[in-house]
C-alpha cells in the first residue's frame, strides 16, 4: 500500500512540474535559425513569429517528395499567401506528419510551399502556436508548458 501511495504522489507531482526546453538558435544575417527535423529530415528554419505558416521552399519540397519525406497524400490544397514585401504569391498547402524541435514532437502541422520563388524555410505560427509558452533571450529559445507537443522525448531539463 505504501508503494502505491508513493507512486501516486510521484505521478501527481510530476504532472505539475513545469517542463522547460531551451534551444540554442543560430544567428544568420539578422535572423535566428532553429534546428528541426521534418518527417525525419534535418533542416534549419528561420524562427519567424510574424509568419502565419510554416513555409517550405519549392526546391526543398521537391527534394522531400523525391526522397520520400513527403508523399502525394500530404498535399492538401492550394491558395495564396502574402509575403513580407506585400506581394501575393501562389502556394501549395501540405501537412507535415512530424516536426521535431529540441526533442519536442509536433504532429500534423500545416505548412505552405511557396511556388515560383526561392522561399526561406520559416517556422511560423502553425507550429509556434502549438509549442506552448515561448520566450526568446538572446539566441536562446525557451519553451515552457508544451501545448500540443507529444512524445516521450519531451525533456524536463535544458538541452544543449
Amino acid at each position: 500500500m505504501k508503494r502505491f501511495i508513493v507512486l501516486l504522489i510521484t505521478v501527481f507531482s510530476s504532472m505539475f512540474m513545469i517542463a522547460r526546453v531551451t534551444i540554442e538558435m543560430e544567428q544568420d544575417g539578422g535572423v535566428y535559425k532553429v534546428p528541426c527535423v521534418v518527417n525525419g529530415l534535418r533542416m534549419k528554419f528561420v524562427f519567424d513569429t510574424g509568419a502565419a505558416n510554416v513555409c517550405i521552399s519549392e526546391t526543398m519540397a521537391n527534394y522531400m517528395l523525391e526522397n520520400d519525406y513527403l508523399n502525394s497524400e500530404d498535399i492538401i490544397g492550394t491558395g495564396q499567401s502574402s509575403v513580407a514585401d506585400g506581394r501575393i504569391v501562389n502556394h501549395v498547402k501540405i501537412r507535415i506528419a512530424t516536426l521535431e524541435i529540441g526533442g519536442l514532437k509536433l504532429k500534423k502541422i500545416e505548412a505552405v510551399v511557396i511556388t515560383g520563388q526561392s522561399a526561406p524555410l520559416l517556422l511560423g505560427q502553425t507550429a509556434i502556436e502549438k509549442m506552448g509558452e515561448i520566450t526568446i533571450v538572446g539566441n536562446k529559445l525557451i519553451i515552457e508548458n508544451q501545448g500540443d507537443c507529444t512524445d516521450a522525448n519531451i525533456q524536463y531539463w535544458t538541452l544543449h
